[in-house]
């Protein structure tokens, strides 16, 4: 194999499966890439055996082969490599040359034949997302993570389906840690309607890279099938083991009685919220909100640090109501929220605050009490 590589592009695609090469696995060969060069161009293959990746580049090839290499001490060199060309060649017993006219660099390569394959998008329906909106869609869903051992499907992934509502038809994704719970949907279009009805549950994890894959603008190609998630762009595609298991029932929590809601304004909430967070520690999370006479009262208190409270004015001409509340998951819900104004939909003590957007039903968070 010799061919040469432009810089800019090299080190893009190799920016962006860092995530996946970097993660340990069973089979130390994920740690490469696989390059292989044909007539048509470059192949770039990256798997952390979970979710892979496959882009196809031009470039300029002398001839033809595969080699398998470091990813990351290839993206270390290429990042700080001083020309804008980059030669790369096999040579014999594994051993590869990067150079240019100034620089010479020999790396030992591991044999390709070790790389595991990665799912192929042969013959599955895809349909078309805008790629801002799926961005927007899995950042609001992997906000929020569980710990890192923890092994159920539900609380590792983010159910993805399809819904049909109210004469709409809308993509959906749901995330929970049994704490909270997170759905944001994304209204279809003739072009976005998958051909079937999809119900499936996508590791966070690989959602993480497919939001380092995507761009901001555009639009991308979505599809699933048999056990796998597919994401494309251009001449590049990831793929996700999907997980086995069932999300939880979630539909009745998303009945909101609206003469429960209470109006808030965004930024002023969100600020007093920080505040109160100062006092809070692992240990003590919650701080109480008190509703009563027009205004919240929230007060934070902590043995170990102090204690703090404010009040906001509000329209609350209801029974007095005390809940407490980690206030680190409204503040996360409120940073995805852009409207002016916001509502807490609140019944009393045991039941979960719904938070959301004035004017829209597309992002809820759903937002279990904490005993006082």
């Amino acid at each position: 194999m010799k061919t040469i590589f432009t810089k800019s592009e090299l080190l893009d695609v190799l920016s962006k499966v860092q995530g996946l090469t970097n993660r340990k696995t069973s089979l130390a060969i994920t740690e490469n890439v696989l390059i292989q060069t044909t007539e048509g161009g470059v192949t770039i293959t990256a798997t952390d055996l979970e979710t892979g990746f496959e882009g196809i580049y031009p470039a300029t090839v002398a001839t033809e082969g595969i080699i398998a290499i470091n990813s990351r001490k290839l993206y270390d060199i290429v990042k700080m490599f001083p020309a804008d060309q980059i030669n790369i060649e096999e040579l014999e017993n594994r051993w590869v040359a990067i150079t240019s006219e100034a620089v010479e660099y020999h790396l030992v390569t591991m044999t390709p034949d070790d790389f595991p394959d990665i799912p192929r998008a042969d013959e599955i329906d895809f349909f078309e997302m805008e790629t801002a909106a799926l961005k927007d869609m899995i950042e609001k869903s992997v906000a929020i993570s569980v710990a890192g051992d923890e092994k159920r499907a539900h609380m590792i992934g983010v159910n993805f389906e399809t819904v049909s509502e109210a004469d709409n038809d809308y993509i959906r994704m749901v995330s929970t840690d049994i704490k909270r719970l997170t759905k944001v949907d994304y209204v279809c279009d003739s072009k976005t309607k998958p051909a079937a009805n999809e119900n499936v549950i996508i590791p966070k994890k690989g959602l993480n890279e497919v939001n380092r894959f995507l761009a901001q603008d555009g639009t991308v190609e979505v599809g699933v099938q048999s056990n796998h998630f597919f994401v494309r762009k251009d001449n590049e595609t990831l793929v996700i083991n999907l997980l086995d298991g069932e999300f939880p029932p979630y539909r009745d929590l998303l009945n909101i009685q609206t003469a429960y809601d209470v109006l808030f304004p965004r930024e002023p909430l969100l600020m007093m919220l920080k505040r109160m967070s100062i006092v809070t520690s692992e240990e003590y999370k919650a701080v109480i909100f008190n509703y009563e006479n027009n205004a919240l009262q929230v007060r934070a208190v902590n043995p170990n640090v102090g204690e703090s409270k404010e009040k906001i004015a509000i329209d609350y001409d209801r029974e007095s109501l005390e809940v407490a509340f980690n206030p680190r998951y409204f503040i996360d819900a409120l940073n995805f929220i852009e409207s002016e104004n916001v509502l807490l939909n609140i019944v009393d003590g045991e039941h979960p605050c719904i938070v959301r957007g004035e004017n829209t039903s597309s992002y809820f968070n759903i937002i279990m009490p904490m005993k006082i």
